[in-house]
């Protein structure tokens, strides 16, 4: 039922952009390291050539998504983060978790708070279930450590 419910969500997501994306050209740009790829997209709307909105993958050696954060252009201070993605794996290579993140606009930080979706799996890897927990964020000596609340 909730993979139902995120897929519907989903859909609706990416038809809404692509009935605003008529207006718009998107510049991409791949850098490869050591760690990985980073992939970052931009989109400029065609009529005022103004940036509006980016969005920066990071992919690991293995091509997996290890993170994504979306930004919106804004005029007076530049690019403004809106949301962040943080993806774990397992060790058979598939989704175990999945943490989300909202820019706090008053503190010009991550929220406080995440959502995170634990991906849980059979002894054959076959997806289960998939469990919302809501997080609080805490940092201690510039090292993230979450812990549920």
């Amino acid at each position: 039922m909730r993979t139902t419910i995120i897929t519907s969500v989903f859909a609706v997501l990416v038809s809404t952009m692509n009935l605003s994306a008529k207006n718009v050209i998107t510049y991409s740009n791949v850098e490869n390291n050591e760690s990985g790829v980073k992939k970052e997209y931009v989109t400029i709307n065609k009529e005022t050539s103004k940036p509006e909105s980016k969005g920066c993958y990071l992919y690991d050696r293995k091509g997996n998504i290890t993170e994504k954060t979306v930004s919106v252009w804004n005029n007076e201070t530049g690019w403004v983060n809106t949301a962040k993605y943080e993806y774990q794996y397992t060790s058979a290579n598939k989704v175990s978790g999945l943490t989300y993140t909202e820019w706090n606009k008053e503190t010009s930080n991550w929220a406080g708070k995440s959502s995170f979706i634990a991906h849980i799996y059979d002894e054959n890897d076959e997806l289960l279930s998939l469990e919302q927990i809501n997080i609080q964020n805490r940092a201690n000596n510039d090292n993230n450590f979450i812990t549920q609340k």
